[in-house]
This record gives structure tokens, sequence and C-alpha cells, in this order.
């Protein structure tokens, strides 16, 4: 007998490769992205193995729904914000799972370029601890390439960096770069079913989210592997054309012995993005002779500061910050070396109003600035005052007071703390009129404030758990409720109710919660959801986790708006009938959000198979 063909969508789903995808998920290299998540990995690692256990249950059934990604809105050095996009855990693994196999097919394709003439995002293999090779090797080789093009004499360079690129990605033309690579087509409707939701814009107010058919998720780890099968075919065009072709993830560098040779290998690669959908920042567009190739490698490849080896000096190293920030101002090419010097730096009177004034100026910088604030055992009196005040004058950057409020929780003491946390309780609830809406890190900053200084209500806490349209807000919230402010018996209510959150990060956060705090799950078990079963189940607070829920009724309770009770799908319609319905509900869910008359057909399809089982029922019973 010949061998039973896996296909792409099976092999996503395999146990091998979802535990792959939750090892590189809890691996991410990036501090920043993970930082936000502490809660809900721990939470999620509370009961892994039942975790991914019935993650992969759900996706071989085809009953996984993609959740709304939570939106925080970062200053870029334009003045502009970056979005980062707050995928749940389930996501987070599923979105990885995915693009380990787009990663297995594309390696093979572009592996003899790695480090030759792309440098960024570096698949590293199956047995890698790691997704990506160390990006410090990539961007080193990255340096030396320049160098050695301009000494061979390619002394023209152009710089051509893509605008709004995460963003501006087609899903048709990730599609068909997709195909292009032999990824099977059910894996690329599931992954394309994720993204739209992903990517889709989402209202503090709850309105109903706007899907746009473009864009991938920007901070996940598995975005930049995907986004290089797109940039494959602008790779192929900038080599073939016989230019020094170098690329670090979209940031691409042309070298030329003659500016008309550059000009031609520049057009080409221009008319090669358009095609796909892709458009060069005009404003950085520019081709120059190279002087000095170092000035090419930006600062990030340079060796640490001297001062720091082996132990980091102090007193140096504020002198060297002080340099660095004169007028209040970082220049573009000592920031990486800014950022990095401040890491290493211990708070001290002379950086603090200088580093406000930097702010000021350059709020890009807020979370590394915030950073620095945070070592502060006790913030000093006059500092904190002065830190308050920056806090409620920012009104553009939410993100920027939210970055502030964080870094103070801790340390900020006396007047300035009262007057902090009278702000906090003012702007959340009783807000300036025609001010713009609380952006989410925002308000989960100012939760976290008000509840740590016990300024709000039960009443209040409860209508934010029920009422917050963000789960990571809402996931804040339950993180800093504290068991003395209600009282026991009023915290185990409040947990019971986030426990029924219908996001996954909300329930298990809150079945964590309960457990740590050692109080009861109240009310009926049929209500609590499929995400916090295993963890109440691991530490003995539910007898059973019960079968799944029926894609049936998740499908018609949303769709419909109604709520169809706890028929036994499975046993009215019978197994077989059961998975050929849970498949047409599937596609009822996916086109709901994004195609109303497949919707309408898919809904169709499924009451008629409804409608014939119970038409042979009935005829049975007579």
């Amino acid at each position: 007998m010949g061998k039973t063909m896996v296909d792409d969508y099976d092999r996503m789903c395999s146990s091998a490769n979802l535990q792959r995808a939750y090892r590189w998920t809890q691996s991410n290299p990036d501090a920043f992205y993970k930082g936000h998540f502490r809660d809900t990995y721990t939470a999620y690692a509370a009961a892994s193995k039942l975790h991914l256990s019935r993650l992969r249950r759900v996706l071989a059934r085809k009953a996984f729904r993609p959740s709304h990604a939570s939106k925080l809105y970062f200053p870029k050095p334009s003045g502009l914000l970056r979005t980062f996009s707050l995928l749940s855990v389930d996501d987070q693994i599923v979105y990885q799972a995915c693009v380990n196999i787009i990663a297995d097919k594309l390696k093979p394709l572009v592996k003899s370029r790695y480090n030759k003439s792309i440098f960024g995002h570096l698949y590293a293999g199956k047995s890698s601890l790691f997704f990506y090779l160390k990006w410090q090797d990539g961007y080193r080789a990255f340096g030396q390439q320049i160098v050695a093009h301009v000494e061979s004499g390619h002394r023209f360079v152009a710089n051509f960096d893509l605008t709004a690129f995460y963003d501006s990605i087609d899903h048709r033309v990730l599609r068909h770069f997709l195909q292009d690579i032999e990824v099977d087509a059910d894996l690329i409707d599931f992954l394309m079913s994720g993204l739209v939701v992903w990517t889709s814009s989402t209202w503090p107010n709850g309105e109903e989210p706007i899907y746009h058919g473009h864009g991938i998720p920007q901070g996940p780890l598995p975005s930049g592997l995907l986004a290089e099968a797109l940039l494959k075919y602008l790779d192929d065009k900038g080599i073939q054309s016989g230019a020094r072709y170098l690329r670090y993830v979209d940031d691409i560098k042309i070298f030329a012995k003659t500016e008309h040779q550059l000009r031609q290998r520049l057009v080409g690669l221009d008319l090669a993005s358009k095609e796909v959908g892709l458009f060069p920042q005009s404003s950085k567009v520019a081709i120059s002779e190279v002087k000095n190739p170092y000035e090419q490698i930006k600062s990030v490849s340079h060796p640490p500061e001297p001062s720091l080896r082996p132990k980091a000096n102090q007193e140096k190293l504020r002198k060297r910050l002080l340099e660095l920030t004169r007028r209040g101002r970082v220049s573009d090419d000592t920031k990486t070396r800014f950022k990095y010097l401040l890491g290493n730096a211990q708070p001290h009177s002379q950086l603090n109003l200088r580093l406000l004034k930097v702010l000021e100026h350059q709020p890009a910088l807020s979370t590394n600035i915030s950073n620095y604030i945070a070592k502060y055992p006790k913030l000093p009196q006059q500092f904190g005052a002065t830190l308050v005040q920056v806090i409620k004058e920012q009104h553009i950057y939410h993100a920027v007071a939210a970055d502030l409020l964080r870094a103070s929780l801790m340390n900020l003491a006396g007047k300035p703390r009262i007057d902090c946390a009278a702000y906090c309780e003012t702007r959340l609830f009783n807000p300036p009129a025609k001010s713009e809406p609380l952006q989410g890190s925002l308000r989960a900053a100012l939760w976290a404030w008000i509840l740590k200084e016990g300024r709000v209500t039960y009443a209040r806490t409860r209508e934010g758990l029920e009422q917050e349209h963000d789960p990571w807000v809402v996931k804040e919230i339950v993180m800093h409720l504290r068991v003395d402010a209600f009282g026991p018996a009023s915290h185990e209510e409040l947990l019971n109710i986030s426990l029924r959150s219908q996001h996954p990060d909300v329930s298990r956060c809150s079945a964590l919660r309960l457990v740590e705090d050692k109080l009861a799950v109240t009310g009926e078990e049929r209500t609590i959801p499929e995400s916090a079963k295993p963890i109440l189940f691991s530490a003995a607070k539910i007898r059973r986790i019960g079968q799944p829920e029926s894609l049936i009724h998740i499908a018609l309770s949303q769709v419909l708006a109604q709520n169809f009770g706890a028929l036994n799908w499975q046993k009215f319609l019978g197994p077989g009938h059961h998975v050929q319905a849970e498949h047409i509900a599937f596609a009822v869910r996916s086109y709901f959000e994004s195609s109303i008359d497949s919707c309408i057909l898919s809904l169709d399809s499924l009451c008629d198979l409804i409608s014939e089982v119970s038409g042979n029922f009935a005829k049975t019973a007579i």
C-alpha cells in the first residue's frame, strides 16, 4: 500500500510542529514584545501540555477561530505612529506553526544567499532553540559585505527603503508567492483567514472592526519570515540585475561602479517593487558616492563603549550620555549608542532632567528613558513632581504617558504619588471634553495605577471587566486586582466574572489568579471557556474538562446572535454528519467577517444538512 499523503495543513497542526511553535514563541529574543505577555505566558505554561493537546484537536477539526489583536501605537522618529499587534497566545502559536511550514519550504530556495546578499530574518532550522539565526552575526556580515563592495570599486550606492512595508503587503500578492513556493492551498487559506482578523482595525469604543485585506501583524516573531516569501521576488530581481545587492530585512542597498549603472539597477528594482504593490520611500532613496564605507554601516554593528569593559564606569558613562544629549536631542547616527549606554546607566540626578528634555523632542525614545526611570528604588521628590507634570502633558502620544506611568508605579512616593493617582482616576473616568479616546496602552496603565492605589470602586472595576473592549486591557485589570482592595468574597466574584471571558488570554489569567489566590470557582462549570479548563483541572478546581464545544453551536451563536442552549450536536447529527456539519460551520465563521454572500450560502448548506438529518430522524420516529 502507498503512503498516505500528509498535506501542509496537517503538518502545521501536528504535535511536533505545535511544540516547536510553542518553543519558539517562548524563546523570542524580542524582550519588548514578550514583555506584554509575561502573565499570559505564565498562565499558558501552567497547563501547557493540556493547552497544546486541545489546541491540536481544535485545529484538526478546523474549529480554530483567531481572536482580534489588541493594538498598541508607539511614536516613530518621524512623529507618526507604529502599530504593534498583540496576538493571543493561541494565535501566536498557530501563526508560528503556519510559518514554520513556510520556512521549511522557503529555506532551500534562499539558503545560498544567507549572509551574502540577505542578512536578516534568517531561518535557523527545526532543531534550533531559536527561530532565527543570531541577528548580530547577520548584521556583522552585512557590514563586511558593504566594505568589500566599496573596496572592489563599487563606490556608488543607493538606499532603497520600502514605505510601511508590513502594512502594505497585499494578501492576494502574498498568496501568489506562497503558492509559488508550493505551500498547499488549505494552509494558505487558513493563514489568510487569520491575517484578515489579526490586521483588522479595532476600536476602543467597541465599534465593528474594519477588515483591510492587506498587511501582516507587526510584533509577532513569524511576521519577519513570512515577509521573506515576498521579498524573495525583489532579491531575485536585484541579484539578477548584476548590481551588488544587499538587504537587511527591508533595508536594501545597491552598489555599482558608475552612477549610470546604479540608476539603471535602481529603476529596475523600483519597477519590481511596484509590480507586487510595494512602494519605496522616495525621500530616503538617494544616490551617493561612498567616501567611507563605515558610514554606511549603522552604529548597531559598532563595538560597545570601551568604558563598559569589563564593568561600567558610571562616571564616564554619564559624561558620555550628557555629550550625546547636548541641546536635549540625540542625533540619528548616535541613537543606538545612546540606547546601549542608557541601558547600562544607573539613575543619577545629572541625567534626570536632561532625559526628560530628550523625551520632549524625541518621544520615540520613551521606552528607553522609562526603563531608566524604573531603575530608581525611590524617585526623588522634585524629579517625581516634574515627571508627573510631564505625564499630564502627554496628550498626543498615549504610549509615552503609559511608559512613564508604568516606570513610576512602584517608585513614586509622597505628594507626587498622590497627585499622579488622582490624575489617573480623573483621566480614566472623567476625561477632558473633546479629548482623543484613550489608546489601550494608556488605559491599561491608568487601571494599574488606580487599582494599586485603591482609587476605584468595586462597581467600576466590575464594569471595567465586563465592558472594556480591549482584551489586553482586561487582562491587565485582572492581573492588578488585589485581594485586600474589596475583600476576599468580592475579589473572588470579580475573578469568576473575568474567568467567563471569551478571550482565551483573559480567561486563562483569571483561572491562574483563582488558583494562586486559593479561591473557589463559582457558577456553572459549563459556562467556563475551554481555554481556562486545563488550568482549573490541573489545580483540581474542576473535576473534568469535557469535550470541546461543537463548532456548529459556536458558528450559529455568532452569526445569528442567538444562544442555542446546550444541544448535543454530536449526538443529534451522529458522528459522520457532525464532522461534515463542522466543516460547513467552519466556512460560515470564516466568511462571516469577510464575505457575507459566501457566509449566507454556507449557512444555507448547514441548515439544509440539519434539516435533512431532522427529517430522517422524524421518519424513523414515525
